[in-house]
């Protein structure tokens, strides 16, 4: 079942045409990824609680697909769901849908492998796999 994040366009984040930047995209599936994992870190930003005990989880592949144009001061939903969970590895799908009209704005999938110091793969924790359970995406 998609997480649904509400996100608003800052100026910073459009290029010198007024559209937002394309990369600025994949930074809102970070924003949407942290939100999504929440009660997995005890109310903690997950990725920070993660990265103090020595671990990361880096982007190893993405795409996305972009339909319409978002401007500074648009507000849009990021709908953010698991869609495979491997053994040290997980792939987020995403949608962003432009609020004032429900346009789809763009939509992709980008994959994640969770590491450790020495950037080895290592286990997903238990916490994510249950958070992922308890959202329905599993």
């Amino acid at each position: 079942m998609p997480h649904e994040t509400e996100i608003t366009v800052d100026w910073g984040e459009t290029d010198a045409g007024g559209l937002i930047y394309y990369p600025r995209f994949f930074h809102f599936v970070i924003v949407g990824l942290n939100d999504y994992f929440r009660p997995a870190a005890d109310g903690e930003h997950p990725m920070e609680a993660y990265r103090k005990a020595g671990y990361l989880l880096p982007a190893v592949d993405a795409s996305a697909s972009f339909y319409s144009p978002l401007r500074a001061g648009d507000a849009a939903t990021l709908e953010t769901s698991v869609v495979d969970v491997g053994t040290s590895s997980l792939s987020v799908s995403f949608e962003i849908t432009r609020l004032s009209n429900d346009e789809r704005v763009a939509d992709g999938e980008v994959s994640f492998v969770f590491v450790d110091d020495a950037f080895e793969s290592t286990p997903l924790p238990d916490a994510i796999r249950d958070c992922v359970r308890e959202r329905g995406d599993d």
